[in-house]
C-alpha cells in the first residue's frame, strides 16, 4: 500500500520554520505539539514518548544535516510529514557528527502497513537526498514556500 502524498500529507500548518530548542528531545516535543494543533495525534505526550524511546535506540539522523524519525501509532488519525528546520543545528547524534538542520517527522497510523509507513520514510530521505533540495528548504523565505517545495521534491 502506497500513501499518496497529497496537499493534508504535506500542509502548510505542518512545517515549522525556525526550530527554537537545542535538545532533540525538545525538537520532537516541538513537533508533535505541531502535529496535534494541525488534528493530526491525539495523546500528544504518548506520542512523544515513542518517538524518545525510538531515538534511545539508534539515531534517526541521516547524516548531511537532516534527521527523520518517524513513528506508526494508534495515536495518529491520518498519515503526515511535519518538517522542522533549524538555522543553527540540533545535536542530533549523527554519525557524521553535523547538527541536524532539517527534520522531517513522518507520522502514520498504527493501521497502516509498515510498508506504507517505510515508503513515507523513503519519500523523505529521497527528497533529503540532493544537497539542493536540503538548501532550498533552509532558504526558503516562509511556511507556504517550504511547504510548497516540499510538495514539488516529494515523488
Amino acid at each position: 500500500m502506497t500513501i499518496s502524498i497529497g496537499p493534508s500529507v504535506l500542509h502548510n500548518s505542518l512545517c515549522v520554520p525556525d526550530l527554537r530548542p537545542r535538545r532533540r528531545e525538545s525538537v520532537l516535543q516541538e513537533l508533535v505539539a505541531c502535529a496535534h494543533r494541525a488534528g493530526t495525534v491525539r495523546e500528544p505526550s504518548l506520542l512523544h514518548q515513542i518517538l524518545c524511546l525510538r531515538e534511545r535506540l539508534g539515531s534517526t539522523a541521516i547524516g548531511k544535516a537532516v534527521a527523520i524519525p518517524n513513528a506508526r501509532s494508534i495515536t495518529v488519525f491520518e498519515p503526515r510529514l511535519v518538517l522542522g528546520r533549524s538555522r543553527r543545528g540540533i545535536d542530533w547524534k549523527a554519525d557524521d557528527h553535523a547538527p541536524v538542520q532539517l527534520v522531517f517527522l513522518v507520522l502514520t497510523p498504527g493501521d497502516h502497513s509498515l510498508d506504507a509507513h517505510h515508503d513515507l520514510i523513503g519519500r523523505a530521505a529521497a527528497c533529503a537526498r540532493l544537497q539542493r533540495n536540503r538548501h532550498r528548504l533552509l532558504e526558503a523565505p516562509s511556511v507556504e514556500a517550504m511547504a510548497g517545495l516540499l510538495r514539488e521534491m516529494l515523488p
